[in-house]
C-alpha cells in the first residue's frame, strides 16, 4: 500500500514518524545545512527524500565522485532530515578523498497543500473568478505575458480548456438543434449544458485544474488571505535559525561552511518569504562567532515563479521581503530555470533588481546532458520537464554544468561558485 504522500491525492494527512536521529560525535558534523522547500505538491518527505536518494544512485553510475545519502527522520514539527556525503576522488597517491557532510531539511507545508487541493463545485467557480477575472483586471496577466510568454500561456490553459468545450457545446449542439427548428433559447441551454459536462469530462481526464488550484493558493498567498501559511512561514524561519544556532554550537566542530535555502517551483517563494525572516538573525549568528568567510547564507531557486505572486497588487509583503533579500550583500542567490520548463520564468530574476546580493539567473541546459532522444521526451511531458530540476544529469557533466547534488551536497558552496565567475550556461547569452 503506497503511503499518503505517494500518491497525487491523498486521502488522509500524512504524519512523520518521530524517530529521533542517533547521537552524532563533532567530527560527524555537518559542512552544510540546506533547507529545501517542494511546490505546490501535496507529496510529502517519503517521496522527495526516495527522488533524492535515486537520483543519487544514478549520478554514482556516471561519475567517478560519490554520494551516500542517509534515512530520513523527524526534526521538530515541521521538518524532516536526512544526511548526505560527498565523497571525491584523491587529489594525491595515498591522500584521503575529500569528504562534505550536509544535512537536508525538508520544510513541510504540503499538510497546507492537501486541504486546498480538493475543490467543491462553489471553489472551482471562486477558483476561476479570483484568478482569470480578477488577474486579468488587475494587469496580473499583462506583467506575466511581459515577462514570459510560456507562462502565460500555460496560466491561461485551464481558461481556455473550459472555453473550448463550453464554445464548442452552443456551437455544435446548439447550432444543430436550432437549425433542426429548436427554438433558439432551448438550443442554446442544451448547447451549454453539454459544453459544461464536456468541459468537466475534458478537464478531470487531462488534469488540468491543477495549474488552477495552484494559482488560486498564490494569490491568497500574495494578498494575505492565507493566515495559516503565514504563521507556517514564521515557525520554518524559526526552525532555520534554531537548527544553524544549534550547529553553531556543537562543541569541537568545525565551521559551518554553508546555510543554503533551496526553493523549488512555487517552493521558491517559500523559501524566500523563510529566508527573508530569518535573514537578521542568520546574518547576527554567522558573523558574531565565526565571521562572514566562514559560513555563507545562499537560495538557489530552480523553476521559479515568483512573479505568479508578486505581481499581485496586495502583494506588498512578498514585494518587501524580495527587496530585504535584494539588498542583503552577504546573500548569494543563484536561479536555473529553462527555457523550455513553460512554468518557469526564466528571463526574470526571482528577486527585485537594482540588487545587491551575489545574484546569477542562469539556464540548466538539460538538453546537453542527456540524448537528443531523451530530451525530445522530456519536452513532450510538461510535469517530467519541470521535475528534471532535482533529477541528475543522465550524462557525465563538468565541473560549471548544472547538477543539482553538486549544487546542494558538492565541495563548493554557492558563494565560492559565484566567484569563480559565470557559468557557461548562463539563460542570457
Amino acid at each position: 500500500m503506497a503511503l499518503p504522500d505517494d500518491t497525487t491525492l491523498p486521502v488522509e494527512p500524512f504524519q512523520e514518524p518521530e524517530v529521533a536521529p542517533p547521537p552524532s560525535p563533532s567530527s560527524l558534523a555537518p559542512d552544510r545545512l540546506v533547507f529545501f522547500f517542494s511546490g505546490f505538491d501535496p507529496k510529502g518527505a517519503t517521496f522527495y527524500h526516495r527522488l533524492f536518494r535515486a537520483g543519487a544512485g544514478e549520478r554514482n553510475a556516471t561519475h567517478a565522485d560519490a554520494l551516500e545519502v542517509g534515512s530520513r527522520h523527524a526534526v521538530g514539527r515541521w521538518a524532516s532530515a536526512w544526511t548526505a556525503s560527498w565523497r571525491g576522488t584523491p587529489e594525491a597517491a595515498g591522500a584521503p578523498p575529500p569528504q562534505v557532510r550536509t544535512r537536508v531539511h525538508f520544510m513541510r507545508w504540503d499538510d497546507l497543500v492537501r486541504r486546498h487541493w480538493r475543490r467543491s463545485a462553489l471553489q472551482l467557480v471562486a477558483d476561476y473568478w479570483n484568478v482569470y477575472v480578477l488577474g486579468i483586471s488587475s494587469g496580473v496577466f499583462r506583467r506575466v505575458r511581459q515577462k514570459t510568454r510560456a507562462a502565460w500561456w500555460l496560466a491561461l490553459f485551464p481558461l481556455g480548456v473550459a472555453a473550448g468545450c463550453i464554445g464548442a457545446g452552443l456551437a455544435l449542439v446548439g447550432g444543430a438543434l436550432w437549425a433542426a427548428g429548436l427554438p433558439a433559447a432551448l438550443g442554446a441551454l442544451a448547447g451549454l449544458f453539454v459544453g459544461i459536462v464536456a468541459w468537466r469530462l475534458v478537464a478531470r481526464r487531462i488534469d488540468c485544474e491543477w495549474l488552477l488550484r495552484l494559482y488560486a493558493f498564490t494569490r491568497l498567498q500574495a494578498v494575505g488571505k492565507l493566515p495559516e501559511l503565514d504563521v507556517r512561514q514564521d515557525e520554518l524561519a524559526d526552525h532555520v535559525v534554531e537548527a544553524v544556532e544549534s550547529r553553531l554550537h556543537q562543541p569541537g566542530a568545525p565551521p559551518l561552511r554553508e546555510v543554503l535555502l533551496v526553493g523549488y517551483s512555487t517552493g521558491s517563494t517559500m523559501a524566500a518569504a523563510v529566508a527573508a525572516r530569518a535573514l537578521r538573525r542568520l546574518t547576527a549568528l554567522t558573523e558574531g562567532r565565526y565571521g562572514r568567510s566562514a559560513t555563507s547564507i545562499a537560495i538557489v531557486t530552480l523553476g521559479h515563479c515568483i512573479p505568479v505572486a508578486a505581481d499581485w497588487g496586495g502583494a506588498r509583503r512578498t514585494r518587501a521581503e524580495l527587496k530585504e533579500l535584494a539588498d542583503c550583500p552577504q546573500l548569494t542567490w543563484h536561479d536555473y530555470s529553462a527555457p523550455a520548463d513553460w512554468a518557469a520564468f526564466w528571463r526574470t530574476p526571482p528577486w527585485p533588481e537594482p540588487a545587491r546580493l551575489q545574484g546569477l539567473q542562469a539556464s540548466p541546459r538539460f538538453h546537453a546532458h542527456m540524448t537528443p532522444q531523451a530530451y525530445a521526451a522530456l519536452r513532450r511531458d510538461r510535469r517530467e520537464m519541470h521535475l528534471q530540476y532535482l533529477r541528475p544529469p543522465a550524462l557525465r557533466a563538468g565541473a560549471d554544468a548544472y547538477d543539482y547534488f553538486m549544487l546542494t551536497c558538492g565541495p563548493l558552496t554557492l558563494a565560492e561558485r559565484h566567484a569563480r565567475g559565470r557559468p557557461s550556461m548562463d539563460a542570457r547569452e
